[in-house]
């Protein structure tokens, strides 16, 4: 019997098997043979998945449309309808064109993840030999090092699932948990209108649910009529699921089963405009809700990043979680120690991250060369002359530094063509930041908008380095200089 969570772990388990794999040159030895012989692990590891996940998906698809089959006779049957009027025989052709067109949906979504994690994983084998060859090169470092260096930076994050519009890459275990949810619901709510229609019905309500997102919002609690020909109840245009994880049905509506009171209080509910209608205490729950998932995914995303430079010390998820919830001291010293083998953070072997170059450099040219052009231009005066204020109170800037003073000396960080370049990002922000530093001590962030969040300096190296960390949501990018070059010369 297939389950939808084995499904998924087959995701997370290929990927850890592909990270692994590239994990497996840090000790230097990526001779063609072995590179060639790393590549074909990966296809092989990514046919087994595909063809595994294909056979699951299609047996959890016919459990969930027979699911779907049977709650809707249910719903037939609780509406006092007699049980030998109910038709719960699948007619074959009817039933199987449903499933099959699902599961055709399914198996493209099955080979573009697939695909995209063999790329992903590729790219990364080839970057890691790359980046470790110039390193040997241009820099002298040793081949152990410079390998283990790049495979700590392109190891950190998991295997892409898919591109999001917005360039964000969807690590491949997330990804299918929403391909197979959606499916899944999908594939059972055909199943239930398959069932309704084929018993002669024509009415169906898509239940209700209070914590619900604002789009659901808009079609729950209504009754549609399937053929759109009812006089006093709207046509089921938009069918469920509307997410990915989306947890509406459809179930039978009879009319003539129902109080007259019932029937007129369903048609001012199903007719009232598609809008959002929750109550403010709802939306704040939903928020909540969202908030609390976003934190437990990255606890998870951060566990993954520890487990990958500490794999000896960093515990198994739960325990992860329990010990960040509680903030002790064994979390403490588990941070500081990942901090200390994290060697993307260390300055003398900052390399820079063409990956990252070749997503976001342009908006790094952007922000940048718009200072240029129009000095600092911060959200608001308001904002700027209370920075301004804060950097005196703490000792930052001298006493008598006006606002050109400060704004100038944001100026000399971001034109400075050795000025190390990170990007900031968060899952509440609405847009990326861009952070330019000096190397040792001061910082100015700048938002996507180009607009300046704000700018300081930090009493010592050590904190600038411990601030700047991919713990906290910073990449680092490259020197401006390597990113204006990489794009430049850049394949």
């Amino acid at each position: 019997m297939a389950d939808a969570e084995k499904l998924i772990a087959l995701y997370t388990r290929a990927g850890e098997r592909l990270l692994e794999l590239i994990r497996s040159l840090e000790e230097g030895n990526y001779s063609r043979r072995r590179k060639e012989s790393l590549l074909m692990e990966v296809d092989e590891i990514l046919a087994g998945l595909t063809d595994g996940a294909a056979q699951s998906m299609a047996e959890l698809l016919a459990e969930a449309y027979k699911e779907g089959v049977d709650e809707a006779a249910d719903s037939i049957r609780a509406q006092s309808v007699p049980e030998e009027q109910i038709n719960t025989v699948l007619e074959p052709l009817i039933h199987q064109q449903a499933v099959q067109a699902i599961m055709d949906d399914s198996f493209l979504q099955i080979l573009e993840a697939t695909d995209n994690m063999s790329q992903d994983a590729k790219r990364r084998v080839e970057e890691t030999v790359r980046t470790a060859t110039e390193r040997m090169l241009t820099e002298g470092v040793g081949r152990r090092q410079a390998t283990k260096e790049a495979v700590a930076r392109l190891a950190q994050q998991e295997i892409t699932g898919i591109v999001a519009r917005n360039g964000a890459r969807i690590p491949a275990d997330k990804y299918m948990a929403g391909v197979v949810q959606y499916n899944l619901r999908k594939a059972h709510v055909t199943g239930a209108e398959k069932t309704i229609v084929q018993n002669g019905l024509d009415l169906v309500y898509v239940n209700y649910v209070g914590i619900t997102c604002e789009y659901c919002a808009k079609y729950q609690g209504r009754v549609y009529s399937i053929s759109g020909t009812h006089p006093r109840f709207p046509k089921l245009e938009v069918r469920p699921p509307y997410h990915s994880h989306c947890v509406h049905s459809l179930s039978a509506w009879i009319e003539d089963y129902q109080a007259a009171d019932e029937v007129e209080r369903m048609v001012a509910a199903s007719n009232r405009p598609f809008t959002d209608n929750r109550t403010e205490a709802n939306i704040r729950r939903y928020n909540e809700i969202q908030r609390d998932k976003v934190r437990k995914n990255e606890t998870r995303k951060q566990w993954i990043r520890y487990k990958a430079v500490l794999p000896n010390d960093t515990p198994d998820l739960r325990r992860f979680a329990s010990l960040k919830a509680r903030g002790g001291q064994a979390y403490k010293d588990l941070q500081e120690l990942y901090r200390k083998a994290n060697v993307v953070n260390r300055e003398q072997i900052l390399p820079k991250n063409v990956a990252v170059i070749k997503s976001y450099g342009q908006n790094v040219i952007m922000v940048r060369e718009q200072l240029i052009v129009n000095g600092p231009e911060w959200k608001s005066i308001q904002l700027a002359e209370a920075h301004l204020a804060k950097r005196k109170k703490r000792g930052h800037i001298p006493a008598d530094w006006t606002m050109e003073n400060y704004d100038n000396k944001i100026r000399q960080i971001v034109e400075n063509h050795e000025s190390q370049v990170y990007q900031y990002r968060h899952p509440g922000f609405d847009q990326d930041y861009y952070v330019f530093g000096d190397g040792t001590r001061w910082i100015a962030i700048i938002g996507q908008d180009g607009k300046l969040e704000t700018a300081f300096p930090f009493d010592n190296e050590r904190k600038y380095r411990n601030y700047l960390n991919v713990d906290e949501g910073y990449t680092y990018i490259g020197t401006t200089k390597e990113v204006y070059h990489e794009l430049r010369n850049g394949d």
